[in-house]
Parts: structure tokens; C-alpha cells; sequence
């Protein structure tokens, strides 16, 4: 064996042994997720295009995703103040949706375009309605910030975890206003 050789299978065994800094695994993932991000906030039918194995069923996971986003908007009539249906939660929901159950894509495509009274009910329908509103399906955390029932208090309550206030705000008294703006 050369001392190249041996060289370079030092540096292959240095670098799997590794362990560095904790933070330069976080910075890797950090890069990975904004990469990742990046790509499906391009293209929101990429991450359903990603769940099938044939090529030819893009046009098809693009259709359903026009589908399932035009239907969850007639569900969702009328909705919060200051809310709109962002076109990547609603690729990130189906996904989940068609993973947690393997039905719903057939589901969906039997579902009408037009919802009624009764189809507003159905399983299908509260299934969309809990998934935009809770931001998870199943045990999938979709989305947080976007989930809607943040939206019906967001006048008065910030999404739970976000600071209103300057830091340390909580450790000063109260201002008392007598319900006088």
C-alpha cells in the first residue's frame, strides 16, 4: 500500500469518527432543511410527486393537489379574518393525509368539486376541515404558525410560543389602563 493510499484511508476513517462540535451536526441539518425548503416552496407537487414511484403521475398528484386545495377552501367558507390557504401547507396536508390514510386519494378523487350540506359531514370533509385547522394529521406536525385556529384569535392572542414583548417583558408589572385605550 502507498502512503497515499494509507493517507487517504486515514483521513476516510478521521472523518467517520468525527465527532466535532454538537454544532456542526445542527448546522448540517440546518442546511439540509433549507435546501429541502427551498426546493418544495418552487414546487408544492413535487413533495406529492415524491410519494410516487411512475413518472407519469406528476400531472395526477398536481390535479389532486388543485383538488384537495380548491375543495378545502369551499369548506372552509368563510374564513378568518386575514386568512389565506397557503398552496405549500396544502401540499405538505395531502401528503400527510395520503401516508396517514391510504384510501384518501381515492377518497378525494370520488369527493365532489361542489360540496353540499351532506358532503360538508362527511369523513372526508372533517378530515380536510381538522387537518387546516390543527395543523397535524394523525401524529404528523404539519404546520404550526399557519394552523387556522391560531387565526380566529390573532387579534387579541399571539401563536403560542412567540414573544410579544421586548426580552424579559414578563418580569415587569402589568400596565393598568382602567379598559381606557
Amino acid at each position: 500500500m502507498s502512503s497515499c493510499e494509507s493517507c487517504r484511508g486515514e483521513a476516510v476513517a478521521a472523518a467517520t469518527d468525527y465527532s466535532g462540535p454538537p454544532f456542526s451536526d445542527r448546522r448540517r441539518f440546518l442546511c439540509t432543511q433549507l435546501v429541502v425548503g427551498g426546493a418544495l416552496a418552487v414546487c408544492p407537487a413535487a413533495l406529492l410527486q415524491a410519494q410516487t414511484n411512475l413518472p407519469g403521475d406528476a400531472k395526477e398528484a398536481s390535479s389532486r393537489l388543485g383538488k384537495f386545495f380548491a375543495i378545502s377552501q369551499k369548506l372552509l367558507s368563510p374564513l378568518p379574518v386575514n386568512t389565506h390557504l397557503d398552496q405549500r401547507v396544502a401540499a405538505r396536508l395531502l401528503a400527510a393525509l395520503n401516508s396517514e390514510y391510504p384510501s384518501f386519494p381515492q377518497q378525494l378523487d370520488l369527493f365532489p368539486d361542489d360540496p353540499g350540506y351532506g358532503d360538508r359531514h362527511s369523513p372526508v370533509a372533517q378530515l380536510i376541515v381538522a387537518a387546516w385547522y390543527l395543523g397535524t394529521v394523525g401524529k404528523t406536525l404539519v404546520t404550526f404558525e399557519r394552523a387556522l385556529m391560531y387565526r380566529l384569535t390573532a387579534d387579541m392572542l399571539p401563536v403560542p410560543s412567540y414573544c410579544t414583548g421586548r426580552p424579559g417583558d414578563w418580569a415587569s408589572a402589568p400596565s393598568v389602563n382602567g379598559g381606557r385605550d
